[in-house]
């Protein structure tokens, strides 16, 4: 929570100018999150959470990290990216995204600092914390059958999906 408070006030304030960069990371957002019955990850909001993370050094996004992915991107699509046409454009993510992820690849890459600062502007964003994404008062299953005894303590609820299993804990 003290992480959530931290990272929104560390990303407000006024949004820089994005110097015409908005169409496309709106274009690789709905490339990695597309419109479905839910909303993409081609929204301006992203883009505007991309924008103030960059500027602000978040996850240490260096400050010309749009210029250079962008440039990377149009440097293998062999001209402007966005006037490649709809498949070509996935296929070429798909080989960018296949080629960043590899075992061995370098870890500064422009496209995975992109695309993890996209991701958490999608799913922290209205519609991706609240369309896109389910919420379980009480994640995991319930058993109400646990022994307890004198000293027992309290388990904690862990959103990140640890298993606590019947008889695992030691009392």
């Amino acid at each position: 929570m003290l992480g959530a408070l931290l990272l929104s006030s560390a990303l407000a304030g006024p949004l820089a100018a994005d110097v015409g960069y908005a169409p496309f990371f709106q274009r690789l957002g709905e490339i990695m999150i597309p419109t479905t019955s839910t909303p993409g990850a081609g929204t301006t909001e992203v883009f505007a959470f991309v924008s103030r993370a960059v500027e602000k050094g978040i996850l240490g996004a260096p400050a010309d990290l749009m210029a250079r992915l962008k440039a990377d991107v149009d440097a293998r699509a062999g001209g402007d990216f966005l006037a490649r046409p709809k498949a070509a454009q996935q296929a070429l993510i798909a080989a960018l995204d296949t080629e960043s992820y590899r075992p061995g690849a370098p870890g500064d890459s422009p496209w995975v600092t992109a695309k993890t600062l996209m991701l958490v502007g999608y799913y922290t964003s209205e519609a991706g914390g609240s369309q896109e994404l389910d919420y379980e008062l009480v994640p995991g299953r319930y058993d109400a059958d646990i022994p307890i005894k004198p000293g027992h303590q309290a388990l904690s609820n862990d959103w990140s999906g640890l298993s606590i299993r019947k008889g695992a804990m030691k009392i």
